[in-house]
């Protein structure tokens, strides 16, 4: 049975031949046989069951349902075409449509200025952005990219390294000044504090902390679990207990002095941040430039630290 492409093939050897007026030269121009050429333009007359070319010894003409046909093989040539060019602009322009989901506590931090940093740069690419605390299937979903704060990620994406998320404990003064006046001295007397929980860590119930290779499982409790950073941190500020918060959201708390940093010396584990997306082979333009773009942002303005 003769496929599409096949018959592609015999209808675009009818085009050349009767465009070039000889079998000779559209074998040339087709980089092929004159006796490959003229095979085919057989095989397509089978197929049709009509003669589409008179032949000569000197000529060949086009039959009447010749010129019939060739108008249509010339509209697939030219849609072929147009293909092949809008497919050339997606990879080369950098414009269209990206979309990003990310944790909704990034679009706090530091990813509404990453986009209006790239924006500034390419005015004509579109974003839409999911910020959830859910993880999206990207290509059920039809998501371009994603950033994900994970220790283990999809085998079947694409993962980029970003950096790490740390975190910080951290109070409001009038918390400690009601609960903790003397401060904090070693961490199991976070035990003794109401802990802001969030239920989207599977540790909630039990804080790991390291200091050098020493390494403390503190016990907390509290009557508060948000599964939301944003939520936790606005918690901490109103002296509700005590947070472990991303540092990307504590930079103008904790020097303006609305939050207070507990037990500096002690550090819980990292979260490594990732860039991931479906494909590696076959990105449009937009979509290796915005990749570039935020390796490189994130690198530099150091804004997991």
């Amino acid at each position: 049975m003769e496929t599409n492409a096949q018959r592609f093939h015999e209808a675009l050897a009818l085009l050349t031949v009767a465009e070039t007026g000889s079998f000779t030269r559209a074998a040339e121009q087709l980089g092929m046989s004159k006796a490959q050429a003229s095979k085919l333009v057989t095989a397509l007359e089978t197929a049709l069951g009509v003669k589409l070319l008179h032949r000569t010894t000197r000529r060949v003409a086009l039959t009447e349902a010749g010129r019939l046909y060739l108008d249509f093989a010339r509209q697939a040539r030219q849609a072929l075409g147009d293909g092949d060019r809008a497919v050339s602009a997606v990879r080369t322009e950098v414009d269209g449509l990206i979309r990003l989901t990310a944790p909704t506590s990034l679009g706090d931090g530091f990813l509404v200025d990453l986009l209006a940093d790239f924006r500034a740069l390419y005015p004509a690419v579109r974003f839409d952005v999911d910020l959830s605390i859910g993880t999206r299937d990207l290509v059920g979903e039809g998501f371009d990219f994603a950033i994900r704060m994970a220790r283990t990620l999809d085998p079947n994406l694409v993962a980029r390294p970003l950096g790490v998320m740390r975190e910080a404990i951290v109070a409001s003064p009038a918390y400690l000044a009601a609960h903790a006046p003397g401060g904090l001295q070693e961490p199991m007397q976070l035990g003794a504090l109401e802990a802001l929980r969030n239920r989207n860590f599977r540790d909630e119930g039990r804080w790991l902390l390291q200091r050098g290779d020493e390494t403390v499982l503190v016990p907390v409790q509290g009557n508060l679990a948000i599964n939301h950073f944003i939520g936790l941190r606005r918690a901490a500020l109103l002296g509700q207990g005590v947070a472990r918060l991303p540092r990307y959201l504590l930079r103008d708390e904790l020097e303006r002095g609305g939050l207070v940093e507990l037990l500096p010396d002690w550090q819980l584990p990292a979260t490594p941040v990732s860039l991931v997306y479906p494909s590696r082979e076959h990105l449009p333009q937009r979509a290796r430039v915005f990749r570039d773009f935020v390796m490189a942002w994130i690198g530099r303005g150091g804004v997991l630290d």
